[in-house]
């Protein structure tokens, strides 16, 4: 086990939050123990859900920030079965910074909604 510091990316100086998480966790499992313990307080239909937010590695200081995803281009694919990313394939450390962001869609999904948006309906 290891405990990762959770902290609000909009006030870096608020407290962090301690989660213990797993190194074999997937990404989304962590996302889930981090919100458990962010809105600990908050009934589960008021909270974010993991699938809106991505994890991203905190580094303080810097603007740059390293998302963390189930799947991603460093992916491991074994015999056509993908391997779901987790904590030792980022190699997260014990007592890492991470923050739960909004998910930034990709350029190319924004391109296709505004692409879609802007076509005539047919109905």
């Amino acid at each position: 086990a290891q405990t990762l510091n959770l902290v609000n990316p909009e006030s870096e100086k608020g407290p962090e939050v301690p989660v213990k998480v797993l190194n074999c966790d997937a990404i989304t499992q962590v996302k889930e123990k981090l919100l458990d313990a962010a809105y600990k307080n908050v009934p589960y239909s008021l909270r974010p859900r993991a699938s809106d937010l991505d994890l991203a590695e905190w580094r303080p200081g810097r603007m740059a920030r390293v998302i963390l995803q189930d799947e991603d281009l460093t992916t491991k694919i074994e015999n056509d079965w993908k391997r779901c990313n987790t904590l030792a394939h980022y190699q997260i450390l014990d007592g890492s910074a991470v923050a739960l962001v909004p998910k930034q869609l990709p350029t190319c999904h924004l391109a296709h909604l505004s692409l879609t948006r802007s076509l005539p309906s047919r109905y």
